[in-house]
């Protein structure tokens, strides 16, 4: 189905393939977890090992896959969540600037213009071609703005993958101690001395 097809639909049926779409898109993503874990074995213990180039590759390829190989399965439903989200507005402002430009014509080719218009329920008085133009230049700027977003979620989510991926065997253990002891200090002046030592443990 191509984009114009979509956009002629009603708002309710947009709504429901943009969800079908994303819970196809989840669920596919939930298959992937158990066909694409690579694991080693170190003292009959199974540690996955994490390839930050393949978590690059997931992501780029279908989004929030690499989430789900770095083993993240809860940034997945945000990264969809927020484009779905996204998507959404860019529908919503296409058909908007669809609907003006429609508009915006109409009155344009009138050999007179009107004095009142109606928009969507709403009258139009006085300057009509210039309210609409405006109107119509700023739901092309929000549509477009849905575009930029769409790109940048996408590359953060490639970013992101990649990163949690160089960080996914880094110890970030809770097991932080802080320990004071008695210790000969060598102060190569005298043979030695004693002191204290702090050692913190993590």
């Amino acid at each position: 189905m191509r984009l114009n097809d979509l956009l002629k639909l009603p708002e309710i049926l947009q709504k429901k393939i943009i969800f079908c779409f994303l819970a196809g898109a989840l669920f596919l993503s939930c298959k992937f977890v158990y066909s694409q874990q690579e694991k080693i074995s170190y003292d009959s213990v199974l540690v996955k090992k994490i390839h930050p180039r393949k978590a690059l590759l997931y992501s780029a390829v279908f989004p929030g896959l690499g989430q789900i190989y770095n083993q993240k399965y809860w940034k997945v439903p945000i990264i969809y969540g927020i484009g779905g989200a996204i998507v959404y507005t860019y529908l919503y402002n296409q058909k908007y600037f669809v609907e003006l430009r429609n508009a915006y014509e109409e009155v344009y080719y009138m050999d007179t213009p009107p004095d009142v218009y109606e928009f969507r329920g709403r009258l139009v008085y006085n300057d009509i071609e210039g309210v609409l133009y405006r109107a119509m230049d700023n739901a092309r700027t929000d549509r477009d703005y849905s575009v930029v977003g769409i790109g940048a979620l996408y590359f953060l989510n490639i970013i992101d993958a990649m990163i949690d991926a160089h960080f996914y065997e880094y110890d970030v253990s809770d097991d932080i101690s802080l320990k004071l002891e008695p210790s000969l200090i060598d102060n190569y002046a005298f043979s030695c001395t004693m002191g204290l030592k702090l050692s913190v443990k993590f």
